[in-house]
């Protein structure tokens, strides 16, 4: 089973641990049954040996089994954590142009679903272990009381055991199938909790999306999932009623055909009877131990691709200079693959960011200025060309560090109510200076080094966003559409002081914005079109313009 494989590969010593103790705790088990058969033949002349053997043997079964049992219960937490801490480590060392290709309901369903079924069904494998020993120890105590037993019992077991792998095979393959299936539902499920409100406005869309779109799905995980676990339970009623069967015929054809004492076939149908109940606990076990054998393919095919997309290198790099004066782009491009076979290709792309100037780029939607600021942050890796700090080439070497000159807020931002891990001791100080400033503070204050809400408008949230990034302090700024959802106050603050004092500090700023308004406040204003630069001109005020210029001008 790929379970046993992995705790092997990756848990080796206390698996193995476990493994052991639900070995002994079930040839104890076992033993006792035989010293009982043993202490009922001596009826009243029970040697002192057997009665210390017999107290020995309950105990013995008794501490092993609760030790196998906490093993795993240590073995599956952390199990949970270093199989999480793989994926998370893997989203964040992977591209994020490939992250963003898999898909979040994909990483989420196998964080938050596929280790919590693993972890649910290890305990499960101590009684595994703890029942086929005992089978057998079983088996060789039959081999002693009547070998004609045994090897009808082992022609038996064998028998079970191919009914349960013809069954299983089938069981495994619908229950991947549902596996599949829940992939779609989470990307159902994301879209309803982000897109509630378009839902309760739209009947017809809610109906359709979050109604029968939803319920196909589910009613297909749902028969996947029923058809996969029936077939696991027949397959438990199958080895059970070989098992009934097999007592059977020691009672009814055995004494027919073999001369069995009474006493020796009431010792081995006795064994029999425990057999078949401990092996009932194991068949309870097995369709968790199904799931979690698919989902840990999934978690592993998560992995692989997220490994095979290539990782990032994380070293202890020293850090960029600080006297950096520009970024260049020289014939940086980069290309999206289409649905169809398309490509929207940005660049090639020869351009200069200079220290200390804010820089407004500016175009349609589609045109490639987001694109544009991820490949700046070194988000992005060009697909041609390369990105230079001052002469100096960003390569998989420094680009950790090249990332590290950089704040953002991109317009797909996400807010962490978390201080930690900003720069400087008194950073409750200065969050508690720009909630002022930006009006925030009668709705948010800082408790425990964190935000005491944010459960804010969008505008709000933004920022805060801000707030965050200005507490990093990096030496270029990067803000994507930041202020589309605010006030005509807050506007102005943002385009008339706060992008001037960060001039005033050395600081490059880039705004991808469509506030023609305030384009008097950049140095150099950049039009993007289909990918292209189409225009790199100096600031200038439109505040004033006739209709006639603004359309002359264009955008």
């Amino acid at each position: 089973m790929g379970l046993f494989g992995y705790l092997l590969r990756t848990s080796r010593r206390p698996f193995l641990l476990a493994l052991a103790a639900s070995v002994i705790s079930g040839a104890a088990g076992a033993s006792f049954i035989a010293l009982v058969n043993t202490a009922l033949g001596r009826a009243g002349h029970v040697p002192a040996a057997v009665v210390w053997a017999f107290a020995g043997l309950c105990v013995a079964t008794v501490v092993t089994r609760f030790l196998a049992q906490n093993l795993l219960f240590r073995l599956s937490q952390g199990f949970i954590y270093r199989l999480r801490r793989r994926l998370v480590d893997g989203i964040l060392d992977t591209p994020l142009r490939s992250v963003e290709k898999l898909g979040t309901p994909r990483l989420y369903s196998a964080l938050a679903d596929d280790v919590v079924v693993i972890a649910d069904a290890l305990p499960g494998l101590p009684m595994v272990c703890f029942s086929a020993t005992f089978a057998v120890v079983c088996v060789v105590y039959l081999a002693v009381v009547s070998p004609a037993v045994a090897l009808t019992s082992l022609l038996a077991l064998g028998v079970a055991v191919g009914v349960y792998r013809m069954f299983s095979a089938y069981g495994m393959r619908h229950l991947g199938a549902a596996r599949e299936e829940q992939d779609r539902l989470f990307e159902h499920f994301r879209a309803v909790t982000e897109g509630t409100k378009e839902l309760k406005l739209d009947r017809g869309r809610r109906e359709a999306l979050a109604g029968a779109a939803l319920d196909a799905t589910a009613t297909t995980y749902r028969r996947r999932s029923v058809l996969g676990l029936s077939v696991f339970e027949g397959a438990a009623g199958s080895g059970q009623a070989i098992f009934f069967a097999l007592i059977g015929v020691l009672l009814f054809v055995f004494p027919a055909v073999f001369a069995l004492p009474a006493r020796t076939l009431t010792d081995s149908i006795m064994v029999l009877l425990f057999m078949v109940s401990s092996l009932q606990g194991v068949l309870t076990w097995l369709p968790v131990l199904g799931r979690a054998t698919v989902a840990l393919h999934k978690i592993e095919e998560r992995l692989e691709y997220l490994e095979g997309a290539g990782r990032e290198k994380r070293h202890d790099h020293p850090a960029a200079p600080a006297d950096w004066q520009q970024i260049g782009f020289r014939g940086v491009a980069h290309a999206y693959p289409g649905a169809a076979g398309e490509q929207f290709v940005l660049g090639p792309l020869d351009f200069t960011f200079r220290r200390g100037e804010v820089l407004f780029v500016v175009g349609g939607n589609g045109s490639g200025k987001t694109t544009l600021a991820k490949l700046l942050t070194g988000l992005y890796l060009p697909e041609k060309g390369a990105v230079r700090l001052d002469d100096r080439e960003v390569t998989d070497d420094n680009r950790d560090a090249y990332r590290a000159l950089f704040g953002a807020v991109f317009s797909d931002f996400f807010l962490f109510e978390s201080l930690g891990g900003l720069p400087g001791a008194d950073r409750t100080a200065k969050a508690e200076h720009y909630l002022r400033r930006l009006q925030l503070d009668h709705k948010v204050s800082i408790v425990d080094d964190r935000f005491s809400t944010t459960a804010l408008s969008q505008g709000q949230r933004k920022r805060l966003a801000l707030l965050t990034a200005c507490l990093a302090d990096r030496s270029c700024y990067l803000f994507d559409e930041w202020a589309a959802d605010q006030d005509p106050v807050f506007k102005e603050f943002f385009y008339t002081e706060l992008l001037a004092e960060l001039k005033a500090r050395n600081k490059t700023v880039v705004v991808i914005s469509h506030d023609d308004r305030y384009f008097a406040v950049a140095d150099r204003i950049v039009r993007l079109d289909y990918g292209q630069i189409r225009a790199d001109r100096p600031g200038e005020d439109r505040r004033d313009r006739t209709p006639e210029e603004e359309n002359s001008g264009g955008r």
